[in-house]
């Protein structure tokens, strides 16, 4: 946990920031330009930066709140995860997207017989198509991690503690403790209860300059909703941090919406996709696909083939650096779209 702290606590002292740590803000008062907390704290503000996060989805599944079944979020709950796996055999995550597939990793880690269930018809469906999704359970369940796609959870077996899994086409996995990685919701209920502009879906609304429907409130991170749009990636949550920043030191600068190019290591696996990497109609692919060395190559080239747009590759990220610098530039192409 130590590791993973912004900054050691005596760096707030050091630079005048004053902490309330193990507290919660409990409501904003926007007339009085006050922020209280659970333990009495009453603080004045000239602007408020909510920066809520978000919490995990848990579908509303029969039998799902039973000893045994886990969220993949905090600390303590990756401590539970290791304790209750010490005695387990078995781990289904429900989720194949990016942390679902890190969650995997970690069962597997545990020494745990591992199984994916993706509703889905592939993995990591905001980042991969479906022949890079191909690649991707091939690489995987060659490690003996079992990759079950177009399936939803329509029962958790057990009295009690978790015994099995039984899907809405009625086929049924036997596993004994089960990880929940099926997406986030915003914790947008401070600004709910401060009476802030919420999206349909939940989120609090905010422009380009991050400001919600108060212009002394802003949000960023995963609470915020930007453009009808949820970040759940650290990256564009570091940016939306950064522009607040300068705005509340006088600058203009804005949010138009942020590069959702990503690049990891999954099971030993590298992923990655950059730039504008969904076909669309003014986009024409070419693929290199080699099944017997697990690589995936698709590039999106513009109509006239002068413009990289964007890309998929898996099994081989090497040219990723270069290929995502070349298609957020603009640049027209040093060479054949081929010979990239």
């Amino acid at each position: 946990a130590e590791r993973l702290m912004l900054a050691r606590l005596d760096w707030y002292d050091e630079h005048g920031i004053e902490l309330h740590i193990g507290d919660r803000a409990n409501h904003v008062d926007r007339n009085r330009r006050i922020v209280t907390s659970e333990k009495g704290a009453s603080i004045p503000y000239d602007a408020v930066v909510l920066a809520t996060g978000s919490y995990p989805f848990v579908p509303p599944v029969e039998g799902i709140h039973q000893s045994g079944v886990f969220v993949y979020r905090t600390i303590e709950d990756l401590e539970r995860i290791i304790e209750y796996g010490q005695h387990a055999k078995s781990c289904a995550v429900i989720g194949g997207g990016l942390l679902g597939l890190e969650a995997a990793k970690a069962a597997y880690d545990l020494g745990l017989q591992t199984h994916v269930v993706e509703f889905a018809p592939r993995l990591m469906p905001r980042q991969i198509d479906a022949a890079g999704s191909r690649i991707l359970v091939e690489k995987i369940e060659s490690l003996g991690v079992k990759v079950h796609l177009n399936k939803s959870a329509k029962q958790i077996m057990g009295t009690g503690a978790v015994e099995g899994m039984v899907f809405n086409d009625g086929d049924a996995l036997d596993v004994d403790m089960i990880i929940v990685s099926a997406g986030i919701r915003p914790r947008d209920e401070l600004a709910r209860e401060a009476d802030l502009a919420i999206g349909e879906r939940g989120g609090v609304e905010v422009d380009d300059r991050l400001q919600t429907s108060d212009s002394n409130v802003y949000a960023i991170g995963e609470c915020a909703l930007h453009d009808g749009m949820v970040y759940g990636l650290v990256a564009p949550g570091y940016e939306m941090a950064e522009i607040v920043a300068a705005n509340l030191c006088g600058e203009q600068r804005r949010f138009s919406g942020t590069d959702l190019s990503t690049k990891l290591k999954l099971m030993g696996v590298d992923v990655a996709s950059f730039g504008d990497y969904e076909a669309h109609d003014e986009a024409t692919p070419l693929v290199f696909e080699d099944p017997f060395g697990g690589v995936y190559k698709k590039l999106l080239f513009n109509r006239e083939g002068t413009r990289l747009l964007g890309g998929v590759l898996v099994g081989d990220a090497g040219d990723y650096g270069t290929l995502s610098v070349l298609a957020k530039s603009g640049d027209p192409l040093p060479c054949s779209p081929a010979e990239l």
